[in-house]
């Protein structure tokens, strides 16, 4: 559904607050990192994917790698090293899954999404910011990403960018929660694409990087009971 002017005014009321709130600076010379924070980070407490952060930079450290700096063709190496996705979860992911019901394991949604830019022709996050210069090509790269066991809602597909340092808004559960809440709506009648156009325009109208407000809304939905 389309937003009306009323409820973007109400929205941007409602963020009054996070004016001038800036957002961690991401990995924007580590793709990989991107990959495996975004897929890591749906529908789980965000300590757990600093864990996997931790265990993969520890990981590439011990072998000489320079895991800041890791593009694709380094992260799929590391699943060769450990033997597939089975051997990467235990060592550097964990037992998590794309859903609860029949997903697979994450760490085969992060091979798989790598996989998919490997594939584009994406190898860095420099890589990864040319590309979205070029709607088509972008667009292309998504349907790959977004075809990812569990990937289909498209929120780690913007996540990942937003972490390479694209400008954006992660439409997760937090981001609806807030809007919802913010417009008098229903929770369960926000949808994520609602959520994304009506936050990126409320950043736009307040002067702010729609990812700073994206990440001023999440921490404050993160402390709420």
């Amino acid at each position: 559904m389309a937003y009306t002017a009323a409820q973007l005014g109400d929205l941007i009321a409602a963020c009054a607050q996070f004016r001038g709130s800036q957002a961690p600076s991401g990995y924007r010379d580590a793709l990989a990192l991107c990959v495996i924070d975004s897929v890591q980070s749906t529908g789980v407490s965000y300590a757990s994917v600093e864990n996997v952060v931790a265990r993969y930079r520890s990981y590439r450290r011990e072998r000489g790698g320079d895991p800041n700096k890791d593009g694709v063709a380094e992260l799929l190496a590391t699943f060769d090293e450990l033997g597939g996705v089975n051997g990467w979860a235990q060592k550097v992911g964990n037992n998590n899954r794309t859903s609860t019901s029949s997903g697979v394991l994450k760490s085969e949604a992060i091979r798989d999404a790598a996989r998919v830019l490997d594939e584009a022709g994406i190898g860095t996050a420099a890589d990864l910011r040319k590309a979205a210069q070029n709607e088509v090509q972008l667009a292309h790269i998504r349907m790959g990403w977004c075809a990812v066991t569990g990937q289909r809602s498209g929120i780690t597909w913007h996540y990942m960018q937003m972490l390479a340092g694209i400008p954006g808004v992660k439409p997760d559960r937090m981001i609806c929660r807030f809007v919802a809440d913010s417009l008098g709506l229903p929770r369960r009648g926000v949808r994520p694409e609602f959520s994304l156009e009506i936050l990126t325009a409320a950043a736009t109208n307040m002067g702010m990087s729609p990812t700073d407000l994206d990440h001023a809304v999440w921490q404050y939905q993160r402390g709420r009971k």
